[in-house]
């Protein structure tokens, strides 16, 4: 009886054996399909230098696999350690081409905006520019058509004097070369119908004998050194003479009207326009002054009929002249 009862057992271990080498065979076998397949991908990856794709796969190969062995478990770690390193250098490398591109998008995207502000300012400066110069028109117009006959404040009355009539400033016109004489030292020269003082003298050779009206008009574009002198010299008989005195546009100096060194009249600071229109008026021995068609003020000369040549010298600009004698 009791051989038999140790028979049995002994084939009870053999066959529990059996079965327990047989299941660790079986899971080998696994471990060892799931270290080859992900060692192939691995190799792949490494092939093509996607060695961050080629890291995790030697990683997974050699987990799967565990302490089994393998032929090709030593390549794997070694395969591995290479991946490791040379992944570290290609995160950093695609780091770095990501932010180079998203920098290079900023860039873009500000480079977008401050065109589209600059596109914007330049539309509102020549939207500004426009309004501007149609209000200078506008102003100009009304000045003209209010200023265009102006009435002379009458005299001291006087029973033997005649009546104050209406005197017109004449608009100028292109300047005539053949009537202006160069004087000494003087470095003017002409472009087209305009003429640049740049200092010495100008005359005008026709002398003034009757009542007349002069007006000239000036470019305001000077710097700070541009002083334009429009003098009414007396050909004899007398040392004063009536000026108007220009302006630099950078201080925005105003024109004045004056006898001999005493100032009897001040413009405005600085005209609207550009361009302005200067002009004596004179009628017997009074002589106004006018900026733009607008009175600024009043001299008397010594005696009426006083003969005058009109005398311009200084630095600036002509762009046109008219004299009307009565």
């Amino acid at each position: 009886m009791r051989p038999m009862i140790f028979l049995n057992a002994m084939f009870c271990a053999m066959a529990l054996s059996f079965v327990a080498n047989g299941a660790e065979a079986g899971k080998t076998d696994e471990a060892k399909a799931a270290f080859e397949a992900a060692y192939a991908k691995g190799t792949a990856a490494a092939v093509e230098k996607n060695w961050i794709e080629a890291q995790r796969q030697f990683e997974t190969a050699l987990t799967a696999l565990g302490d089994e062995t393998h032929p090709k478990k030593a390549v794997a770690q070694v395969l591995l350690a290479k991946a490791c390193e040379n992944a570290k250098t290609q995160a950093l490398e695609i780091a770095a081409q990501e932010e180079t591109k998203r920098k290079e998008a900023e860039l873009a995207r500000a480079r977008a905006e401050a065109d589209a502000d600059l596109k914007k300012a330049e539309a509102e400066l020549a939207r500004k520019k426009a309004e501007d110069a149609e209000a200078v028109r506008k102003k100009e117009e009304a000045a003209k058509t209010a200023t265009k006959t102006v009435v002379a404040a009458p005299a001291p009355a006087k029973s033997d004097e005649k009546k104050d009539e209406a005197v017109t400033l004449p608009d100028p016109i292109a300047l005539d070369r053949d009537e202006w004489t160069k004087g000494a030292g003087s470095s003017c020269y002409w472009s087209g119908a305009r003429l640049y003082l740049e200092e010495g003298d100008e005359l005008f050779k026709k002398a003034l004998r009757k009542d007349f009206a002069v007006t000239i008009q000036l470019e305001a574009r000077m710097d700070e050194q541009s002083r334009i002198s429009i003098e009414l010299r007396p050909e004899k008989g007398s040392d004063s003479k009536t000026r108007i005195i220009g302006w630099g546009s950078r201080e925005g100096s105003p024109p004045m009207l004056m006898l001999d060194k005493d100032t009897k009249a001040r413009g405005e600071a600085r005209p609207d326009s550009e361009q302005i229109m200067l002009s004596f008026v004179r009628r017997e021995k009074k002589i106004d002054f006018f900026c733009n068609g607008k009175l600024v003020g009043t001299t008397w000369d010594t005696r009426a009929g006083q003969p005058y040549m009109l005398w311009v010298c200084g630095k600036g600009i002509m762009d046109g002249a008219k004299i009307v004698e009565k």
